[in-house]
């Protein structure tokens, strides 16, 4: 039996639980969410689950919680400054390990953790980083000579009404307003002119316009994952956050006024952006350099994904990656630390959690 501890019960562990829940073919697989909140708990719609606080809880503590309940894999869908913690209780209890982290430096001492284990760790498995960092490294396929390679992401409101003088207006929360903070706030890792190295959030913004639709994009961090540790060979390799026009214009009056204090900066977008679950993920990348016969060629790839199943766009999205990475894990096509060069779009994009939850219709 492989049995799968999710914690936390916000909006993506909610929706971790309910596609393990709702899949039929996996007869062999029994999940269960520890949340520190019991009225989360209470919210869930069957099982047998745990309130938990695990904020004051020791490792060990959760570590023996994990191996009293006989875990193989758990899921961790709480806010990225318990993911230490969590890794580490969860090596104790001989569990594999999948997370949805942004934050750069803590996916790299969660992978350090698991580092001289046989156990499976896998972070940065939801929609940015996680699937589009599968669509970027398939791009390159068609290359002999890359140049540069661009992913982005952005999980917008699907309806909207906002003027030039009112740009906050323009964007509502879907999904942890600490990762929100968090990618606008942390340094962004990219690769330039052959160089790694880190830049400050939302030093660049340009216009995006796909399928006649403008949109605007600015570095962001967290999203890029491994891909600029990965392919040392692209010399330009960086990620971008998609947002409607004057967002980005918002954002950096807010830091300035704030000088990026982050409870701060939390705050003040839980008071001006509302909630929505209406929501639309609009995903673009794409690759330039030259084909083999020394053509300057440029692939590229969009698309849009909607809410299916009563979840959310980004729930869909976020939290069916992480499950899709489980299915590759369970089928023994991802193992050991897994980065995002690791995972075959193709093998990703065939696990039952990406053909149900990645929806282009709604």
């Amino acid at each position: 039996m492989t049995r799968i501890a999710v914690l936390g019960a916000g909006q993506i562990g909610k929706a971790v639980y309910k596609i393990l829940s709702d899949s039929t073919y996996r007869s062999g697989i029994d999940a269960f969410v520890i949340d520190s909140s019991n009225e989360n708990i209470l919210k869930l719609e069957h099982g047998l689950h745990f309130v938990m606080d695990l904020v004051t809880s020791s490792v060990e503590e959760l570590a023996e919680h994990l191996k009293e309940q006989k875990v193989t894999h758990v899921i961790n869908a709480l806010p990225f400054f318990l993911n230490e913690k969590v890794a580490i209780a969860a090596k104790k209890a001989g569990c594999s390990y999948i997370d949805f982290t942004e934050d750069d430096k803590m996916a790299d001492k969660v992978q350090e953790i698991f580092k001289d284990s046989d156990l499976n760790c896998a972070v940065k498995c939801g929609l940015a980083p996680g699937f589009v960092n599968y669509i970027g490294y398939s791009l390159l396929d068609d290359f002999d000579v890359i140049d540069t390679l661009m992913v982005s992401v952005g999980a917008l409101p699907r309806v909207v009404s906002f003027d030039q003088s009112h740009p906050e207006w323009s964007y509502n929360l879907s999904w942890s307003v600490d990762g929100l903070v968090n990618e606008y706030i942390r340094p962004c890792r990219v690769r330039k002119n052959g160089i790694e190295t880190e830049i400050q959030a939302l030093n660049n913004i340009v216009t995006v316009i796909i399928d006649g639709f403008e949109y605007e994009a600015a570095n962001t961090s967290g999203g890029v994952g491994s891909l600029v540790r990965d392919l040392k060979h692209v010399p330009n390799v960086h990620y971008m956050t998609i947002r409607y026009p004057g967002h980005y214009k918002y954002i950096r009056s807010v830091v300035h006024e704030t000088h990026g204090n982050f409870d701060q900066m939390k705050e003040i977008f839980l008071n001006k952006f509302p909630f929505t679950n209406d929501d639309v993920i609009i995903v673009y990348s794409y690759a330039l350099g030259k084909d083999k016969m020394g053509n300057f060629i440029r692939r590229s790839y969009s698309n849009k994904f909607y809410g299916v199943d009563g979840l959310s766009g980004i729930q869909a999205t976020t939290a069916g990656s992480g499950v899709a990475i489980l299915e590759l894990m369970l089928a023994g096509k991802a193992n050991g630390i897994i980065n995002h060069t690791d995972v075959s779009l193709a093998e990703f994009a065939d696990t039952e959690s990406f053909r149900k939850y990645y929806k282009t219709s709604r």
